[in-house]
């Protein structure tokens, strides 16, 4: 969804994906805003590689090696400090981005 809705066109200024399913290398090219791309271990590493070499724009892209589809959301296991760690770390990040990009 969100690389369909930052096209040329687009209304918004900047835009994350936390844990995007079926990352297509594809749809980089057609970004036209700052992105922040955070992966975790379930997405396609080669795919979200492809896709951060494709992109045209400023972009921050990262990979959570040792967390879940979904940690910084409904799937994050906060009470494990590992993951609650990189949960934060994960928030930080966006935080961060859209300070620069807003």
């Amino acid at each position: 969804v969100v690389s369909y809705s930052c096209g040329s066109d687009s209304k918004f200024s900047a835009a994350a994906e936390a844990h995007p399913a079926m990352v297509d290398p594809n749809d980089a090219p057609n970004i036209a805003v700052p992105l922040c791309l955070l992966a975790s271990k379930d997405e396609d590493a080669e795919a979200v590689k492809a896709f951060e070499k494709a992109l045209k724009v400023p972009s921050q892209v990262h990979t959570f090696d040792d967390q879940v589809h979904g940690f910084m959301a409904a799937r994050g296991d906060l009470t494990d400090e590992k993951v609650r760690a990189e949960y934060e770390r994960g928030y930080q990040t966006l935080l961060d981005f859209f300070q620069k990009y807003l």
